[in-house]
């Protein structure tokens, strides 16, 4: 019957708008992980945004509620710290110190892959190879920055699957009142906060987890550095064939406008800066959809991985 009607011309209008109203009233509210309009810009997104919440994450209730989720190890009620997009990051990780002995040791076997599908999945399990447990502590200064880490949820969710050494110093990049609540909270010296992007000069790792979508152009951030992070891990980034896009979503007690990126110019705003793509993977937990416009449906996410042309292999 809905679809006879919207079929009709000046029904279907009717319809439609009606749709449209009801729709934006419950994303104005009580919607959480729901999308709402396209835009050319972040600007006009938060303009045309619902008066119900505040923008953006640096929200100091925001930040003390990512802190409750984090001692009761259970992270946007998904009753688990550790999903199955962190598994191809864990990997590469693992496979990088492999390769370049980043952890001062020979870590013999890495993630088991799942090769049945003839690509690269992982199953969403705690059973997993402890690749660099009894790892041999070393002088070498090993540093990871980690841009858009939270309260250093990746920090302290890896540990359980790497033996992070005393050297290591990884840098979590985040917004004010995530970087206070961070700072307040911390007792690993390893783990330090901050809000100075320029931290990332040199670093052996820059990790982006679900954050990269809320950067106009992370690339030229990167290029901007005098010494280019070595590799880079991405992860959980909408990508897509068509125009580059911004659409707002209901994060609980916040909106937050988000870049949906062009797949094929992304990778490229990397590769024109001197790195190389050595894999990309779907996040199968992460999608966008817009009811109103579901032409642009993205049904996953990714991950890629891009390792610097002249950095150590």
């Amino acid at each position: 019957m809905k679809k006879t009607i919207a079929k009709i011309p000046v029904l279907g209008q009717v319809y439609r708008y009606l749709a449209a109203t009801k729709y934006k009233q419950k994303f104005a509210n009580d919607c959480y992980g729901c999308f709402w309009g396209m835009f050319d810009t972040f600007e006009a997104a938060i303009k045309a945004a619902p008066t119900t919440k505040n923008i953006g994450y640096d929200c100091a209730e925001l930040a003390q509620e990512y802190q409750k989720m984090l001692d009761r190890g259970d992270w946007e009620a998904s009753n688990s710290m550790v999903r199955s997009f962190d598994y191809p990051v864990l990997y590469w990780i693992s496979r990088i110190a492999q390769q370049t002995s980043l952890f001062g040791v020979d870590v013999g076997d890495s993630l088991p892959l799942d090769t049945a599908s003839g690509s690269q999945s992982f199953s969403e399990t705690r059973a997993v190879s402890p690749f660099l447990r009894n790892a041999a502590r070393t002088e070498h200064h090993i540093h990871f920055f980690d841009f858009g880490g939270n309260l250093g949820i990746h920090f302290v969710n890896y540990a359980n699957y790497l033996d992070f050494p005393d050297s290591l110093r990884w840098i979590v990049c985040e917004l004010p009142e995530i970087v206070k609540v961070g700072n307040a909270s911390n007792k690993d010296p390893r783990l330090t906060f901050t809000t100075d992007f320029g931290l990332a000069n040199g670093a052996d790792l820059f990790l982006a987890s679900g954050s990269v979508q809320y950067d106009k152009d992370l690339a030229a951030k990167i290029n901007g550095l005098e010494i280019q992070p070595k590799h880079i891990l991405i992860n959980r980034l909408g990508l897509y064939e068509g125009k580059r896009f911004v659409t707002l979503q209901n994060g609980g007690k916040v909106f937050y406008p988000q870049f949906i990126f062009n797949r094929r110019e992304f990778i490229e705003s990397f590769t024109s800066i001197g790195y190389e793509l050595i894999d990309i993977w779907e996040d199968n937990v992460d999608s966008c959809y817009i009811p109103s416009h579901p032409q642009v449906h993205v049904p996953c996410y990714y991950g890629l991985y891009f390792k610097l042309n002249n950095g150590i292999v």
